[in-house]
């Protein structure tokens, strides 16, 4: 269990017997859908109410950006009607219009790390954070804490910082500081490293082929870090790292090597264990074929909490994923 008095959460006794309070009064199946992050485009009330219902009480949402009243709409729905508070997740990584159309884009991380000047990561933070909060949005899937090692890497190449370790975890800090600055909760990804392989998660299996030593020298410092800076949560990609696997389980063989959405040994042994963080773990898509192409949806499911995430991004159908986790 993880410490709620301790960092990333600092509750005090009162805040905690709110928590233990509200667990004690739901049902399982409530206890259920608060693993699920749904993703939604429903605005109306009564169209919120129905996927409100559908999803048993989903933990979150996610959303493609509409104009800000919309989103705005959005989120005072869900929550007016969510038995329990809703966490609003948006990918705020260069700007508000992460999460509104109507919000600035200011520009990506490899552009804002190219000034070297890190108080532009602290306003991209802070006005992203702003532009989010003041929509209804409290969760941000930033920064990206990925390493560009390899630049014909697709899904990050443009999108992180570079590739100098003391650089990424400085513009991430200041980042991570301008959105505590405005109020919002912030996930770093894509642990345990995504930018070493030129594979893309979303289309094929992905590895971080990292040694031990090599890991803990480059994408380790920046994680320790960012969980040393307070980090609320931690988005893991669907991405293996072999090395850090077989060094929790020696006499695992190549073909049962994991992505880290499913793998034990990498969420547990390394990130909760060896690297100490407390705070919330949510997987990456569920739907990305790094992670979907590893074995059957009724599996990977309930796989993914049994490895160590707290929350699972994206239904596929509400019904069957929802007994899928059940069974």
């Amino acid at each position: 269990m993880v410490d709620l008095k301790a960092k990333p959460f600092y509750l005090n006794d009162e805040q905690i017997k709110w928590v233990n309070d509200t667990i004690s009064k739901m049902t399982l199946d409530e206890k259920i859908g608060q693993l699920f992050v749904h993703f939604t485009a429903a605005v109306e009330e009564e169209d919120v109410k129905s996927e409100i219902r559908e999803c048993r009480n989903m933990g979150g949402i996610r959303f493609n950006p509409l104009e800000k009243e919309a989103i705005w709409e959005m989120n005072y729905n869900y929550q007016k009607h969510s038995k329990i508070p809703v966490l609003s997740a948006v990918n705020t990584e260069s700007g508000g219009i992460g999460a509104t159309k109507s919000g600035t884009y200011i520009g990506n991380e490899m552009k804002i790390a190219a000034t070297r000047d890190k108080k532009l990561a602290y306003q991209l933070g802070l006005i992203s954070g702003i532009e989010a909060k003041a929509v209804g949005c409290n969760w941000a899937f930033a920064p990206i804490t990925d390493l560009v090692l390899d630049w014909h890497n697709p899904g990050i190449s443009t999108r992180g910082w570079g590739s100098d370790p003391e650089l990424v975890l400085e513009f991430s800090k200041e980042y991570f500081r301008g959105m505590t600055d405005a109020g919002m909760v912030c996930a770093m990804k894509h642990f345990p490293g995504d930018g070493a392989d030129e594979r893309d998660p979303h289309v094929s299996s992905s590895t971080n082929p990292l040694s031990v030593e090599e890991w803990d020298r480059t994408y380790g410092y920046v994680y320790r870090g960012m969980i040393e800076a307070g980090i609320h949560s931690v988005m893991p990609g669907h991405i293996m790292l072999p090395a850090y696997q077989k060094y929790f389980n020696p006499e695992i063989e190549d073909r049962d090597l994991l992505p880290a959405t499913l793998c034990k040994e990498i969420l547990t042994d390394l990130l909760r264990g060896k690297l100490g963080f407390n705070g919330l773990i949510v997987s990456d898509a569920s739907h990305m074929v790094g992670v979907a192409g590893r074995m059957k949806r009724s599996e990977l499911v309930p796989r993914a909490i049994q490895a160590g995430c707290d929350m699972f991004l994206f239904y596929n159908d509400p019904d069957e994923d929802f007994e899928f986790m059940k069974n």
